[in-house]
């Protein structure tokens, strides 16, 4: 076989090498599609002369595949190189959740946080001990920054209604449909972010797009982690955490901080799971007593993951004494889901897991689940939480 040609046109040694195996372009994507592809993906038998015309280098296995077709055919063999060109392409390596957010708690810092915007196509390895736990006590610690921009399109009082509603909406969403929303989460999530990094706002609508930007982390986060993808889970909480710090919304970031509690407690990283309890509890002073009734009762799983019955009960009783004085009080929308049923069966989830730490206590521990968590997990199917009622039911049926 002669020498392979230097790239000068598209694909240039891919076209001689279909020539020397006497192969058209509609040839190799028959030869492709009776080999196939590792998930199973047909192309149209017009595809490869795009790859001729364009210089394009077609994604998955098919470029190996070719590879692999030619150098049978030809008898010889060929690298990725000797065909496409160029190197193979590689799955960009797994990152830490924190990878480039060791900056300041400064609008600058948040605003630049948000040039990345969460890579969607990034593998992210979750964190453990002071990677995980120092953002939290930091978020507590520095004051609020003032977010303002004089320049761009302005933000006018009609946008942010709009923004409200679609983050209530992206809410009731995850509430319904769980991860199949989590594209539009997403989407709304850079579309916030784009309008704190360019357009023009004073210091109170720049908090209220922070806090609109909280809420869909959080979102997204919760979304990530219920997936089983704990690192992109922690990206998103990191990063919502600090858009709520921005926002001076001490309720979302309790939220926040108690939901990234729950997964270390339920990556069985208690420690963990104390220390962000605690940063919870302290960001939840002075909110509503819905919201650290709330914040008592995800804590209250961290306890559990630690055997600790003492503080799991101690949990428990501030939950309900909470609940007990939240009279009239104005809630975030994002915190209307709060009421006794839900919060009974996020405690009886933490029973389940406490009784596998405390065996003398084992059996009325389970007991005590089944009657928190029957509420919940029986809620009418026309009637929301339907993801929490699902999750909670997984939770009775499987410790019936």
């Amino acid at each position: 076989m002669d020498a392979l040609p230097p790239t000068t046109q598209p694909n240039n040694r891919l076209r001689a090498l279909l020539a020397d195996a006497g192969w058209g372009a509609d040839a190799l994507a028959r030869r492709i599609n009776a080999a196939g592809t590792r998930d199973g993906r047909v192309i149209h038998v017009k595809t490869p002369y795009k790859w001729l015309s364009r210089g394009e280098v077609p994604h998955g296995d098919i470029p190996d595949l070719v590879v692999g077709l030619l150098s049978r055919a030809l008898d010889t063999d060929l690298t990725y190189e000797d065909v496409w060109g160029v190197e193979p392409r590689r799955p960009p390596a797994a990152l830490p959740a924190d990878h480039e957010m060791d900056l300041p708690w400064t609008g600058t810092g948040l605003l630049s946080t948000l040039g990345d915007l969460v890579p969607t196509r990034r593998t992210f390895i979750a964190l453990t001990g002071a990677a995980l736990t120092g953002p939290a006590w930091a978020a507590l610690q520095h004051p609020a920054p003032a977010l303002v921009a004089a320049d761009g399109g302005s933000v006018t009082p009609p946008l942010l209604t709009m923004i409200d509603a679609v983050v209530s909406h992206a809410q009731q969403l995850d509430d319904q449909q769980g991860g199949g929303a989590h594209r539009f989460v997403v989407d709304q999530f850079v579309a916030v972010s784009r309008l704190l990094r360019r357009s023009a706002y004073d210091v109170a609508t720049g908090r209220h797009l922070a806090a609109a930007l909280a809420q869909l982390g959080q979102t997204a986060g919760w979304m990530a982690f219920d997936a089983g993808d704990d690192g992109r889970a922690q990206r998103w909480y990191l990063t919502a955490l600090r858009a709520a710090h921005a926002a001076e919304d001490k309720g979302i970031s309790a939220s926040i901080l108690a939901l990234m509690s729950n997964q270390a407690a339920d990556r069985g990283y208690a420690l963990d799971a104390l220390q962000l309890a605690s940063a919870a509890q302290e960001a939840a002073t002075g909110t509503p007593a819905a919201v650290r009734s709330l914040v008592a009762a995800r804590s209250s799983l961290a306890h559990a993951a630690a055997g600790d019955l003492a503080g799991f009960c101690r949990m428990h009783d501030d939950t309900l004494e909470l609940l007990g004085t939240a009279r009239n009080e104005e809630l975030p929308t994002w915190a209307s889901y709060i009421d006794r049923v839900e919060l009974d069966a996020i405690t009886g989830r933490g029973m389940v897991v406490l009784a596998q730490h405390v065996s003398v206590r084992r059996q009325s521990l389970l007991e005590q689940a089944m009657e928190l968590l029957h509420a919940r997990a029986h809620t009418d199917p026309s009637a929301p939480p339907q993801r929490s009622a699902l999750r909670h039911g997984a939770w009775l049926v499987c410790r019936s």
